[in-house]
């Protein structure tokens, strides 16, 4: 596949002065990681990823920390894309006339999966001739240790949590939900016991052997994504909670440890979402956006966080 180039695209005024400078591809700045007992300041690097007209989406990080795959449009259909961490610029990897949603990553890093046409697909991700796995309502998610995908199907007027092995054989039902509701970002938890996933508003994890999924403690503010922390410490939730006004969105860490309280990670003005985290916990990627007065949210790009800690 050729290269497709990122024409640059123009920010508003309110957008120049932000700290970490658009311009420059990296900025080291200050993040106010404060937990509500107060942590010591982090310095934290930040790495624009793309500058593309519109809105880039969902990133997610391959296994070996080398590239990011994320979703854009190109003339009105959301296609996927991968871009080297070393340099260069992003390669479309999808070019057909649908829309593709929710990029995820092989264990070895050389295939993507994604919705889209109501099924789930599989492609190198050097670009080359997809193949159909299976037929879903949702974006699934591929187990760490490469062999099973975990996806939403549709069953006699139920929505099915259901795992297969990669080729597609062995279905085994986690979990059933009756009627069809809004599922998104479905996650294996670092050591393949868990699946998160939402559902509407609410972040549900269930276990992999079956049983009732239990409601995360998320607090009752919209969420707009999540990841695993790789040390399985908790669950890295973007988050509209305590803020007022045009809703904007910040990483939370949600603890674990029973007792334990949620972290704020980031501050200010810009608003993070569809966060994806390396397996060494050392490279954090999202969709960042800068929320006008208006509340609209026209564009957006993807950063890459080095250093924070939670």
């Amino acid at each position: 596949m050729g290269h497709a180039k990122s024409p640059h695209r123009s920010r508003v005024p309110w957008a120049l002065a932000v700290t970490v400078g658009l311009c420059s591809g990296l900025a080291g700045y200050v993040i106010h990681a404060a937990r509500v007992n107060r942590v010591p300041k982090q310095l934290v690097q930040v790495e624009r990823l793309t500058d593309m007209p519109g809105r880039e989406e969902t990133p997610a990080i391959s296994p070996d920390g080398k590239a990011v795959a994320f979703v854009a449009a190109v003339d009105g259909k959301r296609q996927i894309w991968v871009i080297q961490l070393a340099g260069g610029p992003p390669r479309a990897i999808t070019k057909d006339d649908a829309d593709h949603y929710g990029p995820r990553w092989s264990a070895d890093s050389n295939s993507l999966i994604y919705l889209a046409s109501g099924a789930i697909w599989e492609t190198p991700a050097a670009g080359g001739m997809a193949r159909m796995l299976v037929d879903a309502v949702a974006p699934g998610d591929l187990s760490h240790d490469g062999k099973s995908l975990a996806f939403f199907r549709l069953r006699d007027g139920s929505a099915e949590l259901t795992i297969v092995a990669r080729d597609g054989s062995n279905p085994h039902v986690v979990t059933k939900t009756p009627g069809v509701g809004l599922y998104s970002n479905l996650r294996w938890d670092p050591g393949d016991k868990k699946l998160a996933y939402q559902e509407g508003r609410n972040l549900l994890i269930a276990d992999v052997s079956g049983g009732e999924p239990v409601r995360a403690p998320v607090g009752e503010a919209p969420v707009a994504g999540f990841a695993w922390a790789p040390d399985n410490a908790g669950l890295i939730i973007s988050s509209s909670r305590d803020t007022s006004g045009p809703l904007v969105f910040n990483l939370w860490l949600i603890p674990r440890k029973e007792g334990s309280l949620p972290s704020q990670l980031t501050f200010g003005e810009p608003s993070y979402a569809t966060p994806d985290i390396s397996s060494t916990g050392g490279s954090l990627v999202v969709s960042r956006t800068f929320v006008p007065p208006s509340g609209s949210m026209t564009e957006a790009d993807i950063v890459m966080f080095t250093g924070l800690k939670w």
